[in-house]
């Protein structure tokens, strides 16, 4: 949540806020990075089928962020203790994350105060008690 202060802070005149899931510039308008538009361009030139992925979501990219994450050589991944599914957001993956803590057994979960105002929403909806820390 702090970041949002030091960019305020900031005084150099390509900065580009990180914090809050989308990226804006100084005027507070939509930013889209250059990457991500080349990204954009390389996808549509592999004329893909739009297939939707599974639950889990794309292996490929589940397995390459794992890697990216953990390291090529993680010994966590090689024995199966280290999993990963793909979510739509960090909105999606924190409700994912809540709905598989009360299935095995959590009933509560600490955020840090502060924390984003979504936060304490998604876990509540999850079924989780939420406390603060």
């Amino acid at each position: 949540v702090g970041l949002n202060e030091s960019y305020q802070l900031d005084d150099f005149p390509q900065k580009v806020i990180v914090g809050v899931g989308a990226y804006r510039d100084e005027a507070g308008k939509p930013y889209v990075l250059p990457c991500v538009r080349e990204a954009e361009k390389r996808m549509l030139e592999q004329n893909l089928d739009m297939e939707y992925s599974g639950i889990a979501g794309d292996p490929k990219f589940v397995d390459c962020a794992l890697k990216f994450a953990y390291g090529e050589d993680s010994a966590g991944i090689a024995d199966g203790r280290i999993q990963g599914v793909q979510a739509l957001s960090g909105t999606g993956g924190l409700r994912v994350m809540g709905e598989l803590l009360r299935r095995h057994g959590h009933k509560m979960i600490y955020v840090p105060n502060p924390t984003w105002g979504n936060h304490i929403p998604i876990f509540k909806n999850s079924g989780l008690e939420v406390h603060k820390y």
